[in-house]
């Protein structure tokens, strides 16, 4: 019975992430046709999302331990449990966005809509595809957007553990850019959708956005330090939230 139901809320959720996105196709299409409307069409992907979690009986629980300014930049670096941390720090986040994540995602049908104009796919297994990607990223920081980037990689296969070390790209661009590091905890992702054995299930899911960490006195040699530092917030986060 139990597997009866989480056929049902498989199904459920996905004509609502996908109905959702596809009525919104054709607009969200125009709005990304020029750099200068990419703003309208983040508001659109924060409405998809905030559909997608509601609609789809999730609960996000959003905590600031500071409050962020919504119109200040910044590297957003989440930890990352399952394929819902996209909707939740997408949609709820208050900061104009793009996301760096794997560049699979720039195949899939009508969704690469996303990685063709906005955010900057990442082939990470060349190391010559991750260090063009970060220079794109760099490009993207110069208009004015924040970043949202999982410096773990991808899902570790032992989620919520964290996996160490994270990877340094993140960090050494927000030196050189001397943009302020907000490290973000999620803790309940893995439970609503876990990617390794196929199950999702309704439920709270919350999330923890810490201090930014500035880092304009930082130099190029700081970024292992940073990196550290970003770490043992989150994981700290995780173990006095009794995640791990």
């Amino acid at each position: 019975m139990k597997k009866v139901f989480t056929y049902i809320y498989i199904a459920w959720f996905a004509i609502v992430f996908v109905g959702f996105f596809l009525a919104i196709y054709p607009i969200l299409w125009l709005f990304l046709r020029s750099p200068k409307t990419y703003r309208v069409a983040d508001y659109m992907r924060k409405a998809w999302g905030c559909f997608s979690a509601y609609f789809g009986f999730m609960l996000p629980q959003i905590t600031y331990v500071e409050r962020l300014n919504a119109k200040q930049q910044y590297i957003i670096c989440p930890n990352h449990i399952s394929y819902l941390d996209i909707i939740l720090t997408g949609g709820f986040l208050p900061t104009f966005n793009f996301f760096m994540a794997k560049m699979e995602l720039k195949n899939i049908p009508l969704f690469n809509i996303w990685f063709k104009t906005i955010d900057v796919p990442v082939k990470r297994e060349s190391l010559r595809g991750s260090h063009t990607a970060f220079i794109d990223a760099g490009k993207k920081l110069d208009t004015g957007m924040s970043l949202i980037i999982f410096p773990e990689g991808r899902i570790p296969k032992n989620a919520p553990q964290l996996k160490h070390p994270l990877k340094l790209g993140a960090f050494k661009l927000a030196i050189e850019k001397g943009i302020p590091v907000v490290p973000v905890t999620i803790l309940d992702n893995h439970k609503r959708m876990n990617v390794y054995d196929f199950t999702m299930s309704p439920g709270r899911m919350r999330m923890i956005v810490h201090a930014p960490i500035e880092t304009k006195d930082l130099s190029s040699e700081s970024s292992e330090a940073l990196a550290e530092q970003v770490y043992s917030v989150i994981n700290q986060q995780l173990i006095d939230s009794k995640v791990i």
